[in-house]
């Protein structure tokens, strides 16, 4: 048996014990004291309804203060803690397993030199073909809307109807009323003389009115009272009894309680006062003080328990519009997490796969011309992919933290991938040294992608007012009317968090192309970054939109 079953009984039997009690000590009739027992057990019942609802509140309340202490750069944090975990296995089993697969096929080339590593060269170029198209594709992925944390389902519409446990009580009601009316029958109480077979239908239809204290309860109270009048104006009124309490005190607390709009909510048990003071007017007024009453006290239940519930949707309805200001600025900062590991991702393995591909390529047609310059390109796909597993790691624990191994390391790297670079580099670069690594980063290796054979220069000047990047090629220059890349969408995006902007075009002759980044300086102007000079030197690029090669 169910613990709610268990205090049922103990209620029922309290309620017993109580009326037959007060019987005994009063020297009245058991009826009475049954009487008295049900009215203590409707007293009980309502008790544990008001209960249940202070409880509901109090929790409601508890949650939405527990909510509201919630900090959101604290919740936003466990949002990016739980999304970087995810994203770094995300990256190990799609990026990371693909460069270990070119890595040892590397290795296996090296190992095989002597007695014949072509085909190990061409493994290196297939694992990096498929590595390149799974990294687009998490870029997509990165650089689309996070998915919701919680699967959103449209809110459940909730269907009225009649309950089976209001059926019961009607049940109930209506089986008080035939057992009353056949004791009466059989003990002759002189209470119910003159009931007629008109009074118990008109009767058992009142008590069954309570089967609708779900569906309609103001509009089951109304009915409740319309047959109450009608049974009086056709002289044959509705009985007393038990059954009373269970349907008309059932019926206030349930329409008062239940009913969406108050007037509606007052106006049925005031109906259902009228009908029963117009009654008793006419038959039996001592009992109409003991039917206000249940009236009154059921209606008085229902107000507490309507008032209750309205204090703890209240208190759900705050705490669900913050909880939707917490989700908000944690999709905000889950988005933000998102795009710089997408720019990192980038920045760490796309041109470095590209790097090892070509080279790879390379090894492959020089081995039978200049085994020795085929073997440096091997050496440069083993190193790289040795640099990219390790920036790769670096990225999976730092979440986006650039490797500090300046700009001299990223150079040498790619001129020993054949990429021509002269670096010149004035005053020190402070707290913008990641962000310039990766303007530099992504300009050379651009590059080396798009503009193959050409050569570069790096000038990286440091100002008062911040710092100024300029990559020029000599290479062919952008197609017009080229697309955007991830490549320099992310870096725009990168040097506009950092106070910056990103400027793009062709060469100060008219050849190749130009990137240049200003970093400023907290408070410094772009002015002051460009070392105070009034205006952009003639034929200056045009301001970057965030797009261009990939």
């Amino acid at each position: 048996m169910s613990r709610w079953r268990r205090g049922d009984l103990g209620l029922a039997a309290a309620a017993v014990a109580l009326g037959l009690g007060a019987a005994w000590v009063a020297d009245r009739p058991w009826a009475d004291g049954v009487f008295v027992a049900c009215l203590v057990l409707a007293l009980l019942v309502g008790l544990r309804q008001v209960l249940r609802a202070v409880r509901t509140w109090r929790a409601e309340r508890g949650a939405a203060a527990e909510i509201t202490r919630l900090r959101p750069p604290a919740v936003a944090q466990a949002a990016v803690l739980e999304e970087r975990a995810r994203l770094a296995a995300e990256i190990e089993t799609v990026v990371r397993a693909g460069l270990v697969r070119m890595c040892r096929a590397a290795e296996r080339a090296e190992e095989a030199w002597s007695t014949g590593p072509a085909g190990r060269l061409r493994e290196i170029q297939l694992e990096g073909r498929a590595v390149t198209s799974e990294l687009r594709r998490m870029l997509g992925l990165l650089r689309d809307e996070a998915p919701p944390s919680e699967e959103q389902t449209a809110p459940a519409v909730a269907v009225a109807r009649v309950r089976r446990s209001d059926l019961v009580l009607a049940g109930v009601a209506v089986l008080v009323v035939v057992a009353e009316t056949v004791a009466a029958r059989v003990l002759a109480w002189s209470e119910t003389a003159g009931t007629t077979p008109a009074s118990v239908t008109l009767t058992v239809l009142a008590a069954a009115t309570v089967a609708g204290r779900t569906l309609a309860p103001g509009g089951s109270t109304l009915l409740l009272a319309a047959l109450t009048v009608t049974g009086t104006l056709l002289g044959h009124p509705v009985l007393e009894g038990l059954w009373l309490l269970v349907t008309a005190g059932t019926l206030a607390w349930a329409s008062v309680a239940r009913e969406p709009r108050w007037v509606w909510a007052i106006a049925a048990p005031a109906a259902l006062v009228a009908g029963l003071v117009h009654k008793h007017a006419t038959v039996r007024p001592d009992n109409l003080t003991i039917a206000l009453i249940i009236v009154a006290v059921g209606s008085l239940g229902g107000l507490v328990v309507r008032l209750l519930r309205a204090r703890a949707e209240q208190a759900e309805e705050s705490a669900a519009e913050r909880r939707s200001q917490l989700s908000t600025f944690s999709a905000t900062a889950v988005r933000q997490e998102r795009l710089t590991i997408a720019r990192e991702l980038h920045d760490l393995v796309s041109g470095s796969v590209s790097v090892m591909v070509m080279q790879a390529g390379a090894a492959e047609v020089q081995l039978e011309t200049d085994r020795a310059a085929a073997h440096r390109a091997l050496g440069v796909v083993l190193d790289t992919c040795a640099q990219t597993l390790a920036d790769l790691d670096h990225l999976a624990a730092a979440a986006g933290a650039p490797p500090d191994d300046g700009l001299t390391g990223l150079v040498d790297r790619l001129r020993a991938a054949g990429l021509p670079v002269e670096l010149t580099v004035a005053g020190g670069l402070g707290p913008a040294g990641p962000t310039v690594h990766r303007v530099v980063q992504e300009a050379l290796l651009n590059v080396l992608r798009h503009a193959p054979g050409a050569s570069a220069r790096v000038s990286v000047t440091a100002r008062p007012g911040g710092v100024v990047v300029e990559v020029v090629d000599d290479g062919p220059g952008r197609a017009a009317g080229k697309p955007p890349g991830y490549g320099l969408v992310g870096l725009a995006e990168r040097l506009e968090q950092a106070g910056g902007t990103l400027r793009t075009g062709p060469g100060d002759d008219g050849r190749g192309f130009l990137l240049r980044a200003e970093l400023l300086a907290p408070g410094a102007s772009a002015q002051a970054a460009r070392g105070g000079g009034s205006a952009a030197p003639s034929g200056a690029p045009e301001p970057h939109p965030a797009g261009g090669s990939a």
